[in-house]
């Protein structure tokens, strides 16, 4: 599985399928789009081989927003199950597993990770403001503490603050994601680099 940070690299590109595949050392490709109508998502998702273009498996899921958890992990294990990947109880459970159990706090995270993708000054920004309500809304939501340590080490990365100010509050809200959710090691290590 290659992290999100790799596949977002060819966010709103024209590259196709079999280049993807081969910059990202893959046989295949999950692709998929989230669409929001009033109080309702529409996710489709396909898993698609890359030496023939060919899908194998695709799927639609029209579903209340307030209901967007379970929407995730149905999907999720749809999609594991068609890959015939064979989990154990503890590794099922992981995938179940919910970040948080507030949907708001869950929306302004996401918000706040659409912000940071914008890669703009003005987009930190915003970002930084979505993280940090999540976090009020929920303190335990470890994936908003790794959202703002990414904004502060990207503003020390790009000269965008002070190195001796911004590093460090990047790796105290590290700390703390992983003192909520240590499953997210890997990830916050990708983000970083």
């Amino acid at each position: 599985m290659v992290a999100r940070t790799s596949a977002f690299s060819f966010k709103g590109k024209d590259v196709d399928i079999e280049e993807i595949g081969k910059k990202l050392k893959v046989d295949k490709v999950l692709e998929g789009s989230v669409r929001k109508a009033g109080n309702r998502l529409r996710i489709t998702a396909q898993l698609i081989n890359v030496e023939d273009g060919y899908h194998l498996w695709s799927e639609r899921y029209d579903r209340d927003l307030d209901d967007v958890f379970a929407i995730q992990d149905e999907v999720t294990l749809a999609i594991v199950e068609h890959m015939k990947v064979k989990l154990l109880g503890k590794e099922k459970q992981k995938l179940k597993k919910q970040p948080t159990e507030n949907p708001e706090a869950y929306q302004l995270c996401l918000k706040g990770w659409y912000f940071w993708e914008k890669r703009t000054s003005e987009g930190y920004k915003k970002a930084k403001e979505f993280f940090n309500k999540a976090i009020d809304i929920d303190q335990e939501f470890a994936h908003s503490y790794a959202g703002l340590a990414s904004i502060y080490t990207t503003l020390g990365f790009f000269g965008l603050g002070r190195p001796k100010e911004v590093f460090p509050k990047a790796k105290s809200l590290n700390e703390k994601a992983l003192e909520i959710d240590s499953s997210l090691a890997f990830e916050l290590s990708l983000i970083h680099i």
